[in-house]
């Protein structure tokens, strides 16, 4: 099993109730078979006015290509909003945490926090794939420029000490030790560090905590009465552990963060 089947990002905004608060439309398309694991998906969010844009952390790295400009973001450790200026059609590619280092040499520890232009990007030809995506009028016609373009400048990596790392951060919901980490892969932990700083923007206790995290806004979402439970599972201290941190990386407790996605959502939760 790959390391991206034991993991499957989450993001309120992009639920039903999500998409209906703030009035977009999304069509998602998943990457083929040569880019599976790399490539989480393809989107396209559609905004008939200006609207904030609602994201949680969750490790991947997405670049969004406007009809005006291309960005990407930077690691986030804690809930933002990007503010859709302007109505119109807003194409994204969505990479598994990790995954960008099979296109660029990149050091992403230098953007944490941050969202930058294309030319940050050391491949001159990077800012031809705007235009072309956007001479297109359909999604998938975009999604095929947009994949034909990857796939050109695609260099597989082979499996190293990073990607055994991030499979048994995965395999157990973030709740694993650094120092254990560093004995199965075989390195120091200040290398391991190293390499999730370059490789996801984050170090590996950052790392692990937003997987976490990530898992706990999962559940959440889906049985807001679950919390006491879930601490242990997740290797909380307790029920006041486990929201102390959802509140300092997602700013807000579950109740205020899902109100904004699904009305009347916590009418009868107590978290």
């Amino acid at each position: 099993m790959s390391t991206s089947q034991l993991y499957r990002p989450f993001q309120p905004l992009l639920t039903n109730g999500g998409l209906q608060s703030f009035a977009l439309t999304v069509q998602q398309y998943p990457a083929n078979k040569s880019l599976a694991g790399i490539v989480h998906s393809y989107l396209q969010v559609s905004t008939a006015k200006p609207t904030p844009y609602p994201m949680i952390p969750d490790g991947t790295q997405a670049i969004f290509i406007s009809a005006e400009s291309t960005q990407i973001g930077g690691a986030q450790s804690q809930a933002c909003d990007i503010q859709i200026l302007q109505p119109g059609d807003y194409f994204g590619i969505r990479f598994y945490p990790g995954a960008l280092r099979h296109f660029f040499k990149l050091n992403l520890s230098e953007i944490t926090e941050q969202f930058v232009d294309s030319q940050y990007f050391p491949c001159r030809y990077f800012t031809h794939l705007h235009d072309h995506i956007y001479q297109q009028d359909h999604f998938l016609h975009r999604v095929r420029i947009c994949e034909q373009w990857l796939l050109r400048h695609f260099t597989p990596q082979a499996p190293g000490s990073f990607d055994l790392a991030l499979g048994l951060i995965y395999q157990s919901i973030g709740n694993i030790e650094i120092g254990k980490l560093a004995d199965i892969t075989g390195v120091s932990s200040r290398h391991l560090n190293r390499l999730f700083q370059q490789y996801t923007g984050l170090s590996t206790k950052a790392f692990a905590q937003i997987i976490r995290i990530q898992s706990a806004c999962k559940r959440l979402y889906e049985n807001p009465n679950n919390s006491l439970e879930m601490a242990d599972e997740l290797g909380f201290f307790d029920q006041a552990h486990l929201l102390n941190e959802y509140k300092r990386c997602l700013l807000v407790s579950p109740r205020s963060l899902f109100n904004r996605f699904m009305s009347d959502f916590y009418n009868n939760a107590g978290v």
